[in-house]
């Protein structure tokens, strides 16, 4: 259920198609119509956010699950785990379309990076070039990562650590006809991470077509919860 009364989500959604006309009308590069829900819910749960003092102690928090993209769109969920025993990490990235199919999965182990946001970022990565690699060109890309969705957001350069992987991911997401990021929490990206988690026990790479065999328990979870 959305957060506030249901008009206020149709004022947002009114307002980003009236500013995604008034882009069109300067020739403007707009995001497909398609997406202004997601884009108009997630602007309504910030606003809402900012204007709470404290949070009631009554309420308990709602259970995030995975959401199918748009209808002729796939969305990438991306993670990375970090072994420090083994020096390592693995990255973990799935593909689903709008019926919440798999399309594709890779797992792939990676020398242990400087940092976890690093880390996250190299998934990220590595999620686009796969999505490249098997011809998609309608995405979203999504991790429970706030600080790499915001830093491939950022459209400036950025002096980060990390920041030469962010130029790869801006040269690799020039390359897709349509591509939105967005963030979500761990019960919404379950799959890819535990993808991420599984992969030390693979080979240095691994792909999937249609199939998730290491983590399809937890596929069928999601599964569950779209039909809820």
């Amino acid at each position: 259920m959305e957060k506030g009364h249901p008009t206020d989500l149709v004022a947002m959604t009114t307002s980003l198609i009236w500013n995604r006309r008034n882009r069109l009308r300067l020739g403007e590069s707009v995001l497909d119509l398609r997406l202004l829900y997601y884009m108009a819910r997630d602007a309504l749960q910030k606003f809402h956010q900012a204007h709470i003092s404290a949070p009631s102690p009554t309420l308990t928090r709602s259970l995030t699950k995975w959401e199918p993209p748009p209808l002729d769109w796939v969305k990438i969920n991306f993670d990375g785990a970090t072994f420090q025993a083994k020096d390592v990490a693995g990255l973990g990235a799935i593909i689903r379309n709008d019926h919440g199919l798999v399309m594709a999965a890779l797992t792939q182990v990676v020398p242990l990076p400087t940092s976890v946001e690093m880390v996250e970022v190299l998934a990220a990565r590595r999620a686009l070039s796969f999505a490249q690699e098997l011809g998609f060109d309608h995405i979203i890309l999504e991790g429970d990562s706030d600080t790499a969705i915001r830093a491939m957001k950022n459209e400036s350069f950025s002096s980060a650590s990390f920041g030469h992987i962010l130029a790869d991911i801006k040269v690799l997401s020039s390359h897709f006809r349509h591509l939105a990021f967005r963030h979500t929490r761990r019960q919404g990206n379950k799959v890819a991470h535990s993808l991420a988690r599984a992969a030390c026990n693979f080979f240095p790479f691994c792909t999937w077509i249609e199939e998730v065999p290491a983590v399809s328990n937890v596929v069928y979870l999601d599964e569950i919860l779209l039909e809820s």
